[in-house]
């Protein structure tokens, strides 16, 4: 009996020598934050708050109430304007609580019931949006004497223009005057809704863009959301190290009568004061300005563009810059000019790659580049590479190049199903698809000069990392909004749009808000600063569960995430090829029970696919793009039942956000019949148990309900020193 007594006191020194070593997570209290509701709201709205703070706890991205109260809040509606049910957002994920109602006089009051100790996603909170529909647009009507359809892009045709507001009001109200048209682009311009260039006879501010002679409308065709370019350019005007985005607004066009759809109304790019103000480059000054613009050869009209060589080949067709402006009459000081700026772009590309001894930044705007590269990866624009329709200008006196002008990004945002790679010019394998939300797009050996600079300076990508994460509070939020917001802006006008051109807006802004949320998530895995990591147990049972689910034996296992709102786990391999992700699940069932969960699956069709696995055998599997689907197993026998929820991958492709979801994993018996001390629930009864339920004793460790009803081996209701001599006396085997 001495014999055991020591041998106890030894290990229980041990277990305290293990805790100090190996610290088990610390229990924490809820800490009070006093948080208040401030909803996002579109034009037409006006809001009367109510009680909008309630007093919570942060943790995981979720919200734990401190108090019981409501929040309450009231709008009303501008002339012309009424509630958008389905862009709007009033705590989707916990509508038990939330509370719309109609009033006589046509406002809503809103309501929501906060429950002392009840838990609800961050972004439900943050993310309350209300949002008005407009009965109409903006209507721009351009006559001519001849049909559009002997418009072409050479020639300006003379035209009269007609802009009648619609509900939304502007400053600078309706217009009528003069001008001139003709077509513009080069792929939308082989599409059948055309693009167009404006030029007007005097300058005019129209839906209050600052005074300019120069418009385009932009039909938007390949995005069936209509709104990649309108929401790239108004967070644009939110980047602080870049000064110039073009200022844009829909409109519903009509060309010589006849109504054409909806397009963006947008100032073209330009040397003006209220564009680009710079002073163009002259015979006596050739250092600048200059705005010059990346191409490559397909798209360059070799006889009529001010083009000149790129120092990098990387895309599938030659690389070329354009010089936009000045455009000198003079052939001799055009051609001083383009020799000067391949010469100084020669200089650029030699110091980004380090071969001539001089700093990048004698060449680089960081600010301006750094901004740039992140507007093209959060988008994911198959053309932001440099490789076409890329703005940029350089100043008098000063070597450096500056971005500018974000442009032309219908394709971007997972709507281009090809890549950049190259088998020639580049890595070819480290290009990805358009489609997935995976993958950096600019960020790769198809754009050399962004590529050395992320991989070759240090500063530069821990400056751009360091912007990424500033913007993650700000402009990312604000694009996510915005998609809401003009959603609801355009619904009532979208019908005659989908009709006239054979669309579907619904299908989509619904994939353009998917995709954009999976293209973030993948952004915050590489560039995500102080990432509290989600507890994944918490984030795969439903509220109130306490199943603990393995990642043993697994490479990539699932991990917590946040989508829409709600806490959920998610296969961890986007982009990978030939890949598995997986998690498990064994509990000890009586016949009968059940275990339910739900899953949604975005994947490539056909090939990378979601299964649930009961005891080896597939019961369950998914692919391609579903929305969230619940599924149901009951145990045939009494038994254990070991679960698993997989992801697999081939070699090829991304598409979508490449994963699956699981989320409210629920078990309709009692708690899995594990032995009294198996703190850790692993099947065994070991010394890390003893070393659990010690450190529990302590204060230092926090267990769940299930796991401290095992801990409390004497039944005493409470957890001593005495418990954990019990589990130590267990896992010895010590009677």
């Amino acid at each position: 009996m001495k014999k055991s007594i020591k041998l106890l006191g030894l290990v229980l020194a041990a277990i305290f020598i293990i805790s100090a070593v190996y610290p088990i997570a610390r229990a924490e209290s809820l800490e009070a934050e006093m948080l208040i509701l401030e909803p996002d709201i579109s034009d037409g709205i006006e809001l009367v708050p109510g009680d909008m703070s309630v007093r919570a706890d942060r943790r995981y991205g979720m919200l734990t109430f401190l108090e019981t109260k409501q929040l309450s809040f009231t709008i009303n509606f501008g002339e012309g304007w009424s509630y958008s049910e389905s862009f709007s957002s009033f705590f989707p994920n916990s509508d038990e609580h939330a509370n719309i109602v109609s009033n006589a006089d046509g406002s809503m009051r809103f309501t929501f019931d906060c429950t002392n100790g009840e838990s609800i996603p961050e972004s439900d909170f943050y993310g309350v949006g209300i949002y008005a529909v407009a009965a109409s647009l903006p209507r721009l009507d351009i006559s001519t004497d001849i049909p559009f359809s002997n418009i072409g892009k050479q020639e300006w045709v003379p035209a009269s223009f007609s802009l009648t507001l619609g509900t939304k009001q502007f400053d600078s109200g309706d217009y009528v005057g003069t001008g001139s048209v003709k077509g513009r682009g080069n792929t939308s311009w082989t599409q059948p809704k055309k693009p167009y260039s404006i030029k007007l006879d005097s300058k005019a501010s129209l839906l209050d863009i600052p005074r300019t002679k120069k418009y385009a409308i932009v039909p938007s065709y390949a995005d069936q959301s209509l709104m990649r370019n309108f929401v790239t350019y108004k967070a644009g005007l939110m980047l602080d190290g870049m000064e110039y985005t073009p200022k844009c607004e829909f409109v519903e066009v009509y060309l010589n009568g006849s109504y054409n759809g909806i397009y963006i109304l947008v100032e073209r790019v330009d040397i003006e004061s209220t564009k680009i103000d710079i002073d163009e480059a002259t015979a006596e000054d050739l250092t600048g300005g200059y705005l010059i613009e990346k191409d490559i050869a397909g798209k360059i009209d070799f006889n009529s563009d001010q083009w000149f060589n790129c120092p990098y080949w990387a895309n599938q067709d030659r690389d070329y810059f354009v010089l936009s402006a000045p455009e000198p009459d003079d052939e001799a000081l055009k051609a001083q000019m383009l020799a000067y700026l391949e010469n100084h772009m020669q200089q650029v590309h030699d110091s980004i790659l380090g071969t001539s001894g001089e700093s990048y930044t004698r060449y680089v705007d960081t600010d301006s580049w750094i901004d740039f590269i992140i507007m093209q990866e959060l988008t994911k624009n198959i053309d932001g590479n440099l490789k076409t329709s890329c703005n940029m200008f350089k100043q008098s006196g000063d070597d450096r190049i500056y971005m500018t002008a974000l442009w032309d990004f219908d394709f971007a945002y997972g709507n281009a199903n090809w890549d950049n790679a190259s088998w020639e010019h580049n890595d070819y394998v480290d290009c990805p698809n358009g489609i997935g939300t995976s993958g950096f797009m600019v960020i790769n050996s198809s754009c050399p000069w962004f590529d050395h600079l992320y991989d070759d300076y240090p500063e530069f990508r821990e400056a751009l990392i360091a912007k990424y994460n500033e913007y993650r509070h700000s402009i990312i939020p604000e694009m996510m909004a915005l998609m809401n917001e003009q959603g609801a802006y355009l619904a009532a006008s979208t019908a005659r749009n989908d009709s006239r051109w054979g669309t579907n807006f619904s299908y989509g802004i619904n994939s353009l808000k998917n995709w954009f949320n999976g293209r973030i998530a993948w952004l915050d895995e590489q560039w995500g600063d102080n990432q509290e990591a989600i507890d994944l147990d918490q984030a795969l049972n439903a509220q109130g569960g306490s199943l603990a689910f393995s990642a043993e034996g697994e490479a990539h296992p699932f991990v917590g995430t946040i989508i829409n709102g709600r806490l959920a786990g998610k296969s961890s391999i986007e982009g990978m090829g030939n890949a598995d992700s997986g998690i498990k699940l064994t509990i000890n069932m009586l016949a009968g029970e059940s275990l339910s969960f739900e899953y949604r699956v975005s994947s490539e069709s056909g090939y990378d696919q979601f299964r649930f696995v009961v005891n080896g055998s597939v019961l369950e599997s998914g692919y391609g793009e579903t929305d969230w689907l619940t599924y149901t197993y009951t145990a045939p026998s009494d038994g254990n039942y070991i679960f698993e929820w997989r992801y697999s991958k081939d070699a090829s492709v991304d598409s979508g956000s490449d994963c699956v979801w699981v989320d409210n994993v629920s078990y309709s018996g009692g708690a899995a019949q594990y032995e009294l001390g198996d703190v850790d629930m692993d099947g065994r009864v070991t010394i890390a148990d003893a070393t659990i339920i010690m450190r529990r004793a302590l204060g230092l460790a926090a267990l769940t309900p299930e796991q401290e009803g095992l801990a409390d081996i004497d039944g005493d209701n409470g957890i001593n020193a005495s418990d954990a001599l019990l589990a130590m006396r267990m896992a010895m085997r010590i009677s």
